[in-house]
């Protein structure tokens, strides 16, 4: 039933996209997108337990100063009820934290005004949700910020199920956007400000590099700019380090070393490599931000188009596939003309993913494979349908281009 809702949500928002309604909306469509955001703000999330732990990890820091390192089934037996219901909520109690910085002082601040509030942890995110509104409209136009606002699957993970990732989705968009008006200084640093939300943004450091290297192609000045970066990363992890030598890397890697969800490409991957197929998922991505860095073999897609290309790879063969995970890359996708739109049907796909075994209620399955689990049919199904859509695309973009050089008249004749 989730699923044929969604449906016909992405098929509204598809038929907006193609027509000219988004391009005339204004004040009343921005009015419109608040109201629905604040009234899912007080909403229940579905298929989500996540905000638990958010909610868990602001007591945490509030109480010990550092969340990291500390696993919730240490308290378990707790008496206070509030706390007894978090923690009942927990997925995954015997493993600490594996939120970034930025994130846990976010938490933190939350849970200091608004105790255990999970409408207040979704309403401040209406902060960078706006901020990276304006952002888009003033780069792309109206009919690109109204695109953004009205996106189901924003609007779902993030104001109904509350996962902050807006929060380092807006940094690492905004540090583009102020690299792209020369303000180096400042966009590293709010670069490194967004991988203390989550290390997604890391793959774009050789684009923002590449940006300063065109106004200024001096090694020595660009490793110094670069190196601000890391004052934004050692701001955020600071606060923490006064309490704990623990941080966010020694769970996160277990995470990353050994858990698996909505796997796509990574099961081509598994099937060539084995066990070791951890140790390839990333090269689809860096092969391609090594091929873009080239001028002479990319200099006829748009930069965003890079962008979009390299998150797709990196997610389409990671062996974690969230579906908020897939909203990074979604504000880049919003240069029309210009952009990858493998990466939009990626971007509305990954619902898919909440069609495991324990939310479709086959507890059979779930007993005999996993909890988060999927079938094999589904995911082989979502796995190949990407080939058609990569050859329509290419087709699609390099058409005009091959037909000109066809064209043109060979200089032996």
């Amino acid at each position: 039933m989730y699923i044929f809702g969604f449906c016909g949500l992405s098929a509204v928002y598809g038929f907006l996209f193609f027509s000219k309604t988004f391009e005339t909306s204004g004040k009343l469509s921005f009015v419109l997108g608040l109201l629905l955001r604040i009234f899912l703000v007080f909403s229940t999330p579905i298929f989500e337990d996540d905000w638990a732990r958010y909610l868990w990890d602001g007591w945490i820091s509030s109480e010990k100063g550092s969340p990291y390192g500390i696993t919730p089934e240490s308290f378990f037996g707790e008496l206070d009820p509030t706390r007894t219901e978090i923690l009942s909520r927990i997925n995954h109690p015997d493993w600490p934290t594996i939120y970034g910085p930025a994130l846990e002082i976010y938490f933190y601040l939350i849970h200091l005004l608004f105790p255990w509030k999970l409408w207040a942890l979704k309403l401040f995110l209406l902060v960078p949700d706006i901020l990276l509104f304006f952002l888009i409209r003033t780069k792309y136009g109206v009919r690109s910020s109204a695109l953004y606002f009205w996106n189901p699957i924003l609007i779902k993970e993030v104001f109904l199920n509350a996962h902050p990732d807006i929060i380092g989705i807006f940094l690492l968009f905004y540090s583009f956007y102020l690299a792209e008006k020369y303000r180096f200084r400042l966009s590293f640093f709010i670069w490194g400000l967004s991988l203390a939300v989550k290390g997604f943004g890391v793959l774009l450091f050789p684009f923002l590099l590449k940006l300063y290297w065109s106004k200024t192609p001096n090694w020595k000045k660009a490793g110094i700019v670069a190196a601000i970066s890391i004052l934004g990363i050692v701001l955020a992890y600071s606060p923490f380090l006064f309490f704990s030598q623990e941080t966010d890397f020694t769970a996160l890697s277990r995470f990353i070393g050994s858990f698996t969800f909505f796997p796509l490409g990574y099961n081509i991957l598994h099937t060539i490599f084995g066990e070791f197929a951890r140790a390839f998922w990333t090269f689809p991505a860096i092969v391609s931000i090594l091929f873009f860095l080239n001028k002479k073999y990319s200099s006829h897609l748009a930069e965003e188009e890079k962008i979009g290309i390299t998150f797709f790879l990196f997610f389409y063969f990671s062996p974690v596939v969230n579906a908020w995970y897939l909203l990074w890359m979604f504000p880049f996708l919003l240069r029309i003309p210009g952009t990858f739109w493998p990466s939009w049907v990626l971007l509305f796909l990954g619902q898919v993913s909440y069609l495991n075994y324990a939310n479709t209620g086959d507890w059979k399955s779930v007993l005999e494979k996993g909890y988060y689990a999927h079938p094999d049919l589904l995911l082989i199904s979502i796995s190949c349908v990407f080939l058609p859509i990569l050859l329509a695309w290419l087709r699609v973009r390099f058409s005009a281009k091959i037909t000109d050089s066809l064209e043109k008249p060979s200089h032996l004749s």
